[in-house]
């Protein structure tokens, strides 16, 4: 009998060995997309693969799953096993998840392994040409003056627009009206004809139309290399705001350390390669790699201040 248990014992010892010594990547690895092909995800997904497949001997492929706001793409990683070769493109926005989605399919902060940041970028506050506006001080004072009246685009609930927009009107002491939007462009369009009053949106479409519309500030605490005359919302108006867009990529929990080291290290490299960097700043993001527990604590912090925000607003999960 004890012979048995020491056999026994032994084996799962050397199985446990044999695991934590297997080489890894071995065959390819899938980066879900939890939304469709040609947007901001799928571009930085698109080049850490490429470059990860240089780095790292194998393919990496991007494989987008869109649907339900992101959640089906990243329930997927999420019950997925944690071996390494699915890997998910997590943006900011799934810190804020919890608090407008009353069904969600994972928790964030415990079915997930942390691998790196990507990139960081701001989003700008542009505002309708035709306002008597030149300024954050001076739309907020004309908003004010309009209570209920004038109008903040967004792209639905619980993107990074839509809580740049909660947490400015909430600072400033805004009412105004909600016009939600399929993508940037379509608000863009209104915001230059006219229709619409302001709205938070990437670098990159402020800068493609910059003559035709009024950009006011960009909402991390420092200026954007693409637009260095405007300025962040803290030096503008509100000294306490800040509201960053990042994207990451993230396993599903229990991923082996060595594989999460295997992968950050060769992250970073990527992010350092030229031509890499050059095409997110092109983009309007600055490639930032970070180590795994910054990661998590980037995480961590911001579902605490999602919360507050979605406290501060009334907001409640559907």
């Amino acid at each position: 009998m004890a012979k048995s248990i020491i056999a026994a014992v032994l084996a799962a010892l050397c199985a446990s060995a044999a695991t934590a010594a297997e080489p890894y990547p071995v065959k390819p690895v899938r980066i879900i997309v939890a939304v469709g092909a040609g947007g901001g995800d799928d571009f930085a997904a698109r080049q850490v693969a490429a470059k990860l497949s240089e780095l790292l001997g194998r393919q990496f492929f991007v494989e987008n799953r869109p649907g339900a706001g992101g959640m089906i793409g990243q329930t997927f990683v999420a019950k997925s096993p944690p071996d390494g070769y699915t890997l998910l493109l997590a943006g900011g926005s799934m810190a804020g998840a919890r608090y407008v989605n009353a069904n969600m399919g994972y928790d964030l902060l415990r079915d997930f392994t942390p691998v790196s940041l990507i990139e960081t970028s701001p989003f700008v506050l542009v505002a309708n040409p035709e306002l008597p506006t030149r300024s954050v001080s001076e739309l907020i004072a004309l908003a004010r003056s309009r209570p209920g009246k004038m109008t903040f685009g967004t792209l639905g609930a619980g993107q990074i627009p839509y809580w740049s927009v909660i947490l400015f009107n909430n600072m400033a002491g805004i009412e105004a009206l909600e016009i939600q939007y399929k993508s940037p462009a379509d608000a863009i369009v209104d915001i230059i004809t006219g229709r619409l009053d302001y709205f938070f949106t990437p670098v990159i479409s402020a800068l493609g139309n910059r003559e035709k519309l009024r950009a006011l500030a960009v909402t991390t605490r420092v200026r954007a290399d693409m637009l260095p005359d405007v300025p962040t919302m803290a030096e503008a108006a509100l000294p306490a705001y800040e509201m960053p867009a990042w994207r990451s990529i993230m396993g599903p929990a229990g991923m082996r350390s060595e594989v999460v080291q295997i992968l950050n290290r060769a992250i970073a490299r990527s992010l350092e390669s030229p031509d890499v960097r050059e095409r997110f700043l092109k983009a309007g993001s600055v490639p930032t790699p970070s180590s795994p527990e910054d990661l998590r604590k980037r995480y961590e912090d911001w579902v605490a201040i999602f919360g507050k925000i979605a406290k501060d607003a009334g907001i409640q999960p559907h």
